[in-house]
């Protein structure tokens, strides 16, 4: 376990919680399309997505509701000096209930005591205005514009950082 709120657990991801990552790609269709240009992800994706991630040096965090233990988001990372965040995903049926800002505060706070600089994440904002709010409220600067390739697809995107 990496940390513990009064409402979920972070810890690293185990080849037992890949349903649960699953189900919260899954229930995220409108990232799915935008970012893939389709509606759900498989089992194998997700596999091959974790091995190519592992050989780049990529974390991945589960995020799992301490009442009944249920997998309610997740976060990949790179932690280096500039710690990466790829994507942090908070299931469909969780969303708009402040999850996401308290699970990121508390990645910041892990990230903090790992005492890493800064933070950078490629924001894709052309699908949910919503996404780069997010971003600014949580003190991020935008740096500059970007295309991103997510499964065979470009994608316009904003790096964003925040030092530490």
């Amino acid at each position: 376990m990496i940390l513990k709120t009064e409402n979920f657990t972070i810890s690293e991801a185990t080849k037992e919680d890949e349903k649960g990552i699953l189900d919260v790609y899954n229930s995220n269709q409108l990232f799915l399309l935008s970012h893939m240009g389709r509606k759900e992800v498989s089992l194998e994706w997700l596999k091959q997505e974790h091995e190519e991630m592992k050989e780049m040096n990529f974390k991945t965090l589960i995020v799992k509701e301490n009442f009944n233990d249920t997998v309610i988001g997740f976060i990949d990372f790179c932690p280096i000096e500039e710690c990466y965040l790829s994507l942090l995903m908070v299931h469909n049926l969780y969303r708009s209930k402040g999850l996401g800002k308290e699970i990121y505060e508390e990645f910041e706070n892990y990230i903090r005591m790992k005492k890493l600089k800064c933070i950078r994440i490629d924001v894709v904002y052309n699908y949910n205005k919503e996404v780069l709010h997010f971003w600014i409220n949580r003190g991020f600067n935008e740096i500059e514009k970007t295309q991103l390739k997510w499964s065979h697809n470009l994608l316009d995107a904003i790096v964003m950082k925040k030092r530490l």
